[in-house]
């Protein structure tokens, strides 16, 4: 479970802005609670703010962190990255921090990277609990402007030996994360690392942003996973898409009659993705590689009923977007309910109706009172700003102000729990909308 996170000197963040889900002492809804150790962490939140007030950032800034811990800060291109409207933050570290729940204990992790030239500058994981944070690992350059690692940890005389000549290999890296380093080494049978591979698992496995612009995430499961084509039939049915069912057709991929070069990119690009969707012609396909190494290709259709009762198969490319932004959902909230996942969603109201909006949430608040999965969403949809379904700590707000953006929550503002936020919100109470000049001497 994420529980805060923490940015300065990215994008238009400037000075640190704190986002957290710690839950306040009011006992309403406490099911949109996770109680831990002197610890209570809300399930979901969503964020709003005027267009440009840093809402998308503020994704982007969990997003590109994300990767530098999974992929590498050497394989993105973060050029412009930081807070460029002051000029020495151009040579001032960008930090990222964490403060997460992995494998039943309580982590602070985080970096400070020189975006400009891809270096890591600090590294470091805390194990914490309600009295104090116990060191797993500092990372930081020494006088001798070489990277040195402290383990705070017991090690065995063995993986003492181990991990002493993953430090010394270490000394001049300057592009790459210890954490993740070491999750690439063999270090599964030293099992007092564990926090090492729980950390770097959450990332890896627990933690997934939807941009605005993703694509059907999760049709890869269509006709392999009987019970994620039943969960893509029920939910759209419950949605009212007038769609009767999700179909799949097996083609062989050396039949599959697309010119050679487009088939050797698409199995290029599986060995990175695994699985992959893709359109040709406004025909939507899976590709997707087993673990027998062999290629599978499929055609994704979708089939309505005519009048007379008769099933006729539609392309998903001929489906209204707010259907299409479905297929990011379904797959979404599948995985909330069935284990302990975070999904971040920029634009979670993007083509969908605001009563659509109000219903997933409510879906997944609904479905997911038995485990510890969160979904946190930035939207405009005002009709969420209700504190029948949300509480008022789950409710935060982004706004420029002097051209940095600020991070603020509902629970500032100690309303009332009957009044009617979402009209206070639109008249400018709590800020975060925009303002526009007089429009009188607009000509065209």
């Amino acid at each position: 479970m994420l529980v805060r996170f923490n940015v300065e000197n990215f994008l238009s963040f400037d000075e640190k802005i704190e986002f957290s889900l710690i839950a306040n002492k009011e006992r309403r809804l406490s099911s949109h609670i996770v109680k831990g150790s002197g610890i209570n962490i809300l399930k979901s939140s969503v964020i709003y703010g005027a267009n440009a007030s840093g809402k998308t950032n503020f994704v982007k800034a969990i997003d590109f962190s994300q990767k530098v811990i999974t992929k590498g800060i050497d394989k993105l291109n973060p050029v412009n990255f930081h807070f460029r409207l002051k000029k020495n933050n151009l040579n001032k570290p960008s930090i990222f921090n964490y403060e997460i729940k992995a494998g039943g204990k309580y982590y602070s992790y985080g970096f400070a990277a020189q975006l400009n030239e891809l270096k890591i500058i600090e590294e470091w994981l805390y194990e914490i609990d309600s009295r104090k944070e116990k060191k797993v690992f500092e990372r930081f350059i020494n006088d001798s402007g070489k990277h040195e690692i402290e383990i705070g940890i017991q090690l065995s005389t063995k993986a003492k030996k181990r991990f002493d000549v993953y430090k010394e290999d270490f000394q001049n890296s300057d592009n790459l994360l210890f954490l993740s380093e070491m999750n690439r080494k063999s270090i599964n049978d030293f099992p007092e690392v564990v926090g090492f591979i729980d950390v770097f698992n959450w990332f890896d496995k627990k933690l997934t942003v939807l941009k605005p612009d993703s694509k059907y995430a999760g049709l890869n499961f269509i006709g392999d996973d009987n019970e994620m084509s039943k969960t893509f039939n029920s939910f759209l049915n419950v949605f009212q898409t007038g769609i009767n069912n999700v179909t799949s057709e097996e083609i062989d991929l050396d039949s599959f009659d697309v010119p050679k070069k487009i088939k050797e990119d698409l199995t290029k690009n599986i060995e990175k993705a695994k699985a992959i969707i893709f359109v040709i012609n406004g025909i939507t396909y899976s590709l997707k590689k087993t673990e027998n190494n062999e290629y599978k290709i499929k055609k994704i259709g979708l089939e309505h009923l005519t009048e007379e009762g008769n099933s006729i198969v539609f392309d998903i490319e001929d489906e209204s977007d707010g259907t299409q932004r479905l297929f990011d959902f379904i797959p979404a909230i599948h995985e909330l309910t069935k284990t302990d996942s975070v999904f971040i969603v920029d634009e979670l109201d993007r083509s969908l109706h605001s009563k659509l909006t109000y219903g997933i949430f409510e879906l997944f608040l609904k479905l997911t009172q038995n485990n510890e999965s969160q979904l946190i969403a930035t939207t405009h949809e005002a009709l969420l700003l209700d504190l029948e379904l949300l509480r008022r700590d789950e409710i935060w707000f982004v706004e420029k102000n002097k051209n940095q953006s600020r991070l603020y929550s509902l629970d500032e503002f100690k309303v009332r729990n009957d009044k009617i936020v979402s009209k206070d919100y639109l008249l400018g109470r709590y800020g975060a909308i925009p303002i526009f000049k007089s429009f009188k001497n607009v000509n065209f």
